[in-house]
């Protein structure tokens, strides 16, 4: 596994808890996803991308506004992913919570951090191209429950899992 992060506070925690073990291989990353080429040049160094693998944005990309280009990230992260590989991602959205929209953006804003909460058809573009795995792309609350419930509970992230053809 290889995780990436370019928060100091992350990275001094990613040094104490990501150890490698002979069940299997753990390593960190410090970098920016607005440069995903470093990222990959250095995940190339220690996962086989010559056999599927699993990239996971979650909770990641409503933190980069349009003009960061997005979707562009996240289609040049999934090129390098050999067929049958997967993309998790999650993201923020308030369309469940339309009342808490700029309340939460301006709560962000507050600490300088850009937030950027998208709708469920803006989120779709980030599986252009891939085959949503059942149940698509849906809110948190209702991926894969244990038990039916006749009413999901709102939430405040839409969640997908699609394959790489």
């Amino acid at each position: 596994m290889v995780y990436a992060d370019n928060d100091p506070i992350v990275l001094r925690h990613a040094e104490a808890l990501l150890i490698s073990s002979p069940e299997g291989a753990t390593d960190y990353i410090h970098a920016d996803v607005r440069r995903p080429e470093a990222i990959l040049e250095r995940a190339a160094e220690f996962l086989d991308f010559g056999r599927p693998v699993a990239l996971s944005l979650i909770a990641l990309m409503h933190f980069l506004p349009d003009d960061q280009d997005p979707y562009g990230i996240a289609r040049r992260l999934v090129a390098t992913l050999p067929s049958g590989s997967y993309l998790v991602l999650s993201h923020g959205t308030a369309d469940q919570h339309p009342e808490l929209r700029q309340e939460t953006e301006s709560a962000y804003r507050k600490g300088a951090i850009a937030l950027r909460m998208r709708t469920r058809s803006e989120v779709e573009p980030f599986f252009d191209g891939l085959e949503l795995v059942a149940p698509g792309l849906v809110s948190a609350t209702e991926w894969h429950r244990d038990e039916s419930a006749p009413v999901y509970e709102r939430s405040g992230f839409y969640v997908g899992v699609a394959r790489v053809p």
